[in-house]
This record gives structure tokens, C-alpha cells and sequence, in this order.
């Protein structure tokens, strides 16, 4: 499945839908393949249902402005470009001040697929494995 954005803007944005206990909501993700994790604001997570407890595991998170740790939660399903992932592992985290989307959406959540970008037309794809 393709979907559009805007090549105009300072990164890709991708609508997705995460499930969780309470809930599905829609949220605006940027497409990052140098995130290694799919990281979502922890207050978006919580309006979810998805709030980590104590005990839950702790991912490290590295990016070109340096590292965290963070806590992980299990999202129900997230949708993105066409693909769902159930059970799907997300670090609860903040992203940057300057990121006004609601999270990244990492490499872990593209693994094993073939990701297109295309500029010249403004489409991003998502497709099952090449064989």
C-alpha cells in the first residue's frame, strides 16, 4: 500500500492507529530509519490504556542527539501503511521538543518489508517481503 505526504515538509509523516486496551486512536508518526525502536509519547500511550509499570522492560534508545532509556509497552495492533502489527512493542518516550508529531515510526516496524520513498510523486510504500 502507498499513501501520500508532503515532500515540501521537514519529515515523512505517517497516519497510523494504535490499539490498546481502552481504545484506538489515530496518530501521526514520523517515519525514521534511524530509530532502531517505534517510540511513542507516553501521555498518547496512557490515553490507551498502555501505561508501563514498574516492572516493565527498558529499551535503549540512541539517536543523533544522543541516548535514553525508555520503557516498553505492548500495543494491541498498530496500522501503518497498510501493514498491522499485533503485539507490537513500543518504547514510551518523548521525542524531541521540536517534534510535533506523536512519535517515530522505527525500523522495527518496517523489518522484513520493502520500503518505497518516492519524492517525485510525494508517495511512501510498504510491501510484503521481496522474493
Amino acid at each position: 500500500m502507498t499513501v501520500s505526504f508532503d515532500t515540501t515538509a521537514a519529515s515523512v509523516r505517517v497516519e497510523c492507529y494504535v490499539t490498546g486496551p481502552l481504545r484506538t486512536l489515530k496518530a501521526v508518526l514520523i517515519l525514521d530509519t534511524g530509530s532502531s525502536a517505534t517510540v511513542i509519547r507516553p501521555r498518547f500511550l496512557a490515553s490507551l490504556g498502555l501505561v508501563p509499570g514498574a516492572d516493565a522492560p527498558r529499551r535503549r534508545l540512541r539517536s543523533a542527539t544522543g541516548g535514553a532509556t525508555a520503557p516498553v509497552v505492548i500495543a494491541r495492533q498498530l496500522l501503518a501503511l497498510g501493514e498491522i502489527r499485533a503485539d507490537f512493542p513500543v518504547a514510551a518516550h518523548d521525542p524531541p521538543p521540536t517534534v510535533t508529531a506523536d512519535g517515530l515510526l522505527g525500523l522495527d516496524f518496517l523489518r522484513g518489508r520493502v520500503l518505497t520513498l518516492d519524492f517525485t510523486r510525494g508517495r511512501v510504500g510498504l510491501r510484503g517481503p521481496r522474493t
